[in-house]
Parts: C-alpha cells; sequence; structure tokens
C-alpha cells in the first residue's frame, strides 16, 4: 500500500476507494498515461484487499469476502464493459489475479469453497473465449 493510505483514516480511505472505483469503471484518459492507470488499478487493488484483512482479523469473514468479491467484480465487469477502450479492459483483465487469488485463499477452508473457486474461474474462462 501507498504510504499516503497508511496515514488516511478510515473515513479517508473509504473515500478514496469509492474515487478509484469510479476511476477504474469508466477510463479518464488515454492510453499514453498508462503509468498513472496502473498505479490507480494497483492502489485500489491494495485498498481493497486492506480493508479484506482487517475484516478477517476481526473474525468478519463475510465482510473480508463482500470487500474481495467487490474489488473483483469490478475490474471483472470492468473487462467486458465494450464501452470501455480495449486496452483498459485488458489491463483490468491482467490485474484480476489479485483478488481471484485472495478469494481462492479465502475460500480454501469453506465448505463450499471448491465451488465458489471452480464458478470464478469459469466466469473467467467463457469470458476471455468470447471478448479476446
Amino acid at each position: 500500500m501507498s504510504q499516503s493510505n497508511m496515514q488516511l483514516s478510515q473515513a479517508e480511505k473509504m473515500a478514496r476507494f469509492h474515487h478509484l472505483e469510479n476511476t477504474i469503471r469508466h477510463c479518464p484518459s488515454e492510453i499514453k498515461e498508462l503509468e498513472l492507470q496502473e498505479a490507480t488499478l494497483n492502489e485500489y487493488i491494495d485498498l481493497g484487499l486492506d480493508m479484506a484483512t482487517k475484516a478477517g482479523k476481526t473474525n468478519h469473514t463475510q465482510l473480508q469476502e463482500s470487500w474481495l468479491k467487490r474489488v473483483y467484480k469490478t475490474l471483472f465487469e470492468t473487462t467486458i464493459d465494450i464501452v470501455e477502450p480495449e486496452y483498459w479492459r485488458e489491463l483490468c483483465s491482467e490485474y484480476l489475479y489479485q483478488p481471484l487469488f485472495a478469494l481462492k485463499d479465502l475460500y480454501r477452508n469453506h465448505p463450499q469453497g471448491k465451488h465458489k473457486v471452480q464458478m470464478l474461474y469459469k466466469e473467467l474462462s467463457v469470458t476471455a473465449r468470447y471478448l479476446y
């Protein structure tokens, strides 16, 4: 997580998370700003994973899952949004592995975890086949 995010209050982190999420869903700039866009993706994922980790440490497993699924869903839905530029959709697709692996780890000891992970992989596989 970036140094500046470590010093933010919880409310400031939430506001930043929402801002980044909106930025990801509506790519505001051209490919020439790719480095900045990758930084946005990394910061968004870091904040989401941080909030999920905090929920997990306080035994709020459903909240932890909710944070991870939210990050995953934002990236996934952006990859299939044909209104967004193709390079942005592909970049979001490349970053999907981070929340996916975090969900896979969370589901490792869950009674229906194997099924949940298989459904995520199937969704990705089917989508990738039709988009790329």
